[in-house]
């Protein structure tokens, strides 16, 4: 004898905001609604690139509710911001435009005024920066560049926030290289690296090690960052984007 067992078969459809399931239940489905709004100007062939890392982005800074689409030279990105103590968080305009260029250079001076160009991109060979307490550090050339890092993530620790950053295999050795100079200067001013997102200085740490010492597989970043700041730092220092990505509209 036979016998025959009859399944339900899924065909999902969602129809004005309801997943229908044929032949099964009728559940309801709420998609949130996507209040803000930005539209991108990106470099040619680079949209569907762009798209992956933006996704990444969002993802890091916790935007989870988003949707992404392409159409030639335009990605377009739809969002609602996260919250914190029931507000929306800040969201700002560089997680969707900026390249996110993460680097690590010496500090080879410090003092009251700058002899060096204040362009800390990656292509100077020299630069100068600011500190907020007014220092001005020289720095030399880039020591370590993102193509060393692995990821970053932000991280809280001891109710601080900060910013995690972990290095490929070439990068820990670059980093070792690096800091393994600077604890045998025998300056104390010349202890200190500059990292770097974007030209931008967010630390300049002391390297507290003994000359013979170094550091290799990760750093943290700290500097009173709140969680919003700290999530959207590493969502830049974690998925660069090429030069030349412009918003050209925004809502609200």
């Amino acid at each position: 004898m036979s016998r025959s067992m009859r399944s339900c078969v899924l065909a999902a459809a969602v129809v004005a905001g309801v997943l229908l399931l044929a032949g099964c239940t009728r559940l309801p489905f709420a998609a949130p609604e996507l209040t803000h709004q930005v539209v991108l100007r990106v470099p040619a062939g680079t949209a569907d690139a762009v798209a992956k890392q933006l996704a990444h982005r969002l993802d890091v800074a916790g935007i989870t509710e988003r949707s992404i689409g392409t159409d030639g030279d335009r990605v377009a990105v739809s969002y609602n911001p996260p919250k914190t103590g029931g507000k929306d968080v800040e969201v700002r305009d560089d997680l969707f435009q900026a390249p996110g260029e993460f680097t690590i250079r010496p500090v080879t001076a410090v003092g009251a005024k700058a002899t060096a160009s204040d362009d800390c991109t990656k292509g100077a060979e020299a630069c100068a920066v600011t500190t907020e307490e007014h220092e001005v550090l020289q720095l030399g050339p880039v020591g370590v560049g993102d193509e060393d890092l692995a990821s970053a993530k932000a991280v809280d620790v001891q109710n601080h926030w900060g910013v995690r950053i972990d290095f490929t295999d070439g990068g820990a050795a670059a980093l070792a290289a690096l800091s393994g100079k600077l604890a045998c200067e025998e300056d104390p001013a010349l202890t200190r690296m500059a990292i770097l997102l974007d030209g931008k200085l967010l630390a300049a740490p002391t390297v507290q090690l003994e000359c013979g010492q170094s550091l290799s597989t990760s750093v943290e970043i700290s500097g009173g960052f709140d969680r919003a700041k700290a999530e959207q730092n590493a969502a830049l220092l974690g998925a660069p984007l090429p030069e030349g990505v412009q918003i050209v509209s925004s809502k609200p």
